[in-house]
């Protein structure tokens, strides 16, 4: 057996003060070897972060360890004091947080971020060329292009997987022992992630250190774990070898989250009937920036020539990279933004280029369902305020809405005594049905589905497909499903559109797309989806 580089034994975390003695985790217990890596996983609300977080001390306030062990090489952490825990933060533990762009400074560049690391775990001055080395050393050491160019950006000049590339270098920079990785891919497209978690794999093995690797996907678990904890509740319910608990897990929920992960399969396999066309686009582009004088400028083709029809009760998945033009794709079919030329096609009306007083009376045909459900609802207006104001704004009455509004509620599977709470008072999935009521309040003909799972635990994932599916069935709505993932898109979708730099480079139903892939960028997507070889 290797070295335990961390040891968490019987670790409690409760509130600082609370008479009831609620604890958010409890008795546990989490072993890292050195050169493993070690997954926690389990849904939002396990306490996989906090315990992670307790290891750092870095835990909010309120919250503290109030029984258990945690030891870093035998070193108890627990009692350390606050200037020893920033001695080894950084220097022994290094730790990867989930969105880089909110964990990174926006306003220093690449190079500031890691030169600042080196001087506060420094004792001297180190030489600015020296530094600069070290920098440098430590973004190649990431196998990131143009290492020389990209010290000298700033985060939002990067892209999501380099700025999680970014984020590892900084925390390998000192070379720790230990590595805290906290659902590092989670929102990254699969040919990212599929990187990102390559690398990881690559510096365990070259660096011989232990990784404590948090997640809610068994998909990303069947790609890189030696060793799995499964949390739930603030408890371990099960733990082992990653091939143990994958191929014969011990406890229902761990079967729950394993068969959670989209393998791709369709759920129904009918053969469906021509249906009306709602929706026909044709040469559509979406052009940003312009030619100044004498040519110069900076011209980008979001989206180039694109054309489809979308049917009455048809879910089209559009699936592709981060940057491939989905959601700008989206926003121009939705009229969010006006195509530069082409033609969109919405119940027989061209609604691409007209301005946006005629365009008004045709935008209840069309609803969108966002990424962030918590960034698309207005945290001051309560669940029902969000709700009936667009019902309102197309003439109904507030009491009409209300009743209206509380009707759909009940068709996504909510509560309707939620009318009067707020949207921070929802899980993720339960805000993601919020939003879904809402696009449906207007009774459109078509929603789109921009990104609206890719956040989400995998088994509110998988009910909020569930939803999509009856509402098709249901209602009889047609459906633009955007999402990076062919797993995805195939659990759902009738027909699948596949796009890369702003163009459909493949296209057809979903069956024929899964068993005879065409493009060789659909091959790569197939092939980077995690856990393909495991969990089949």
């Amino acid at each position: 057996m290797s070295e335990a580089v961390l040891e968490v034994a019987g670790l409690t975390v409760g509130l600082t003060h609370d008479a009831d003695g609620r604890r958010i985790v409890r008795d546990i217990n989490v072993t890292v070897p050195r050169g493993q890596i070690v997954c926690v996983v389990g849904e939002s609300g396990s306490g996989k972060s906090v315990t992670a977080f307790s290891v750092m001390a870095l835990l909010p306030q309120g919250l503290k360890p109030v029984a258990g062990s945690i030891k870093l090489l035998g070193e108890e952490l627990i009692a350390a004091t606050d200037d020893r825990m920033r001695e080894l933060r950084g220097s022994r533990i290094g730790m990867i947080f989930q969105e880089p762009m909110t964990a990174l400074n926006p306003v220093m560049t690449v190079r500031e971020q890691l030169a600042e690391l080196i001087e506060w775990h420094s004792e001297k001055r180190h030489p600015k060329a020296e530094v600069d080395k070290r920098v440098l050393a430590a973004l190649e050491d990431m196998l990131l292009p143009n290492a020389a160019q990209m010290m000298h950006a700033y985060p939002h000049q990067l892209s999501g997987g380099q700025r999680q590339r970014v984020m590892i270098a900084m925390a390998m920079l000192l070379e720790p022992i230990l590595l805290i990785a906290d659902e590092p891919t989670t929102a990254l497209d699969v040919t990212t992630q599929k990187q990102i978690l390559v690398l990881i794999k690559d510096l365990v093995k070259r660096k011989n250190i232990g990784v404590l690797f948090i997640t809610h996907d068994f998909g990303v678990v069947a790609d890189i774990a030696d060793q799995v904890v499964v949390m739930q509740k603030g408890v371990v319910v099960e733990s082992g070898s990653a091939d143990t608990v994958l191929k014969n897990p011990a406890q229902p929920y761990t079967r729950l989250l394993i068969d959670s992960v989209p393998k791709g399969i369709r759920k129904s396999a009918e053969i469906r009937e021509p249906s009306p066309t709602l929706l026909e686009v044709k040469a559509l582009k979406m052009t940003y920036g312009h030619r100044g004088f004498l040519g110069r400028g900076r011209v980008t083709q979001a989206v180039k020539e694109a054309a489809f029809t979308l049917g009455r009760g048809e879910i089209l998945g559009v699936v592709g990279e981060s940057g491939s033009g989905k959601s700008t794709l989206a926003r121009c079919v939705s009229r969010l933004m006006k195509p530069t030329s082409g033609e969109i096609s919405l119940l027989g009306t061209d609604i691409a280029r007209v301005s946006n007083e005629t365009l008004r009376p045709h935008r209840r045909y069309v609803q969108v369902v966002f990424q962030d459900p918590y960034r698309s609802l207005n945290p001051r207006l309560s669940v029902g305020q969000s709700l009936i104001e667009g019902v309102v704004n197309f003439g109904a009455t507030p009491e009409a809405a209300r009743a209206k509004v509380a009707t759909l509620l009940e068709l996504v599977g909510m509560d309707t005594q939620i009318l009067d709470r707020f949207p921070h008072e929802f899980s993720g999935g339960q805000r993601q049905r919020i939003c879904i009521a809402r696009a449906l309040a207007s009774e459109p003909q078509i929603l789109i589905a921009d990104e609206a799972v890719s956040a989400l635990d995998v088994t509110v994932q998988a009910q909020v497909l569930r939803l999509f599916a009856d509402l098709r069935s249901r209602l009889g709505l047609a459906m633009l499903f955007i999402t990076h993932d062919l797993r995805v898109a195939g659990e759902l979708c009738d027909r699948i559109m596949v796009m890369k730099s702003g163009e459909i480079v493949e296209s057809g139903p979903t069956a024929d797309i899964f068993d005879n892939p065409q493009h060789p960028y659909t091959k790569a997507l197939f092939s980077a989806a995690p856990g393909r070889e495991r969990l089949q």
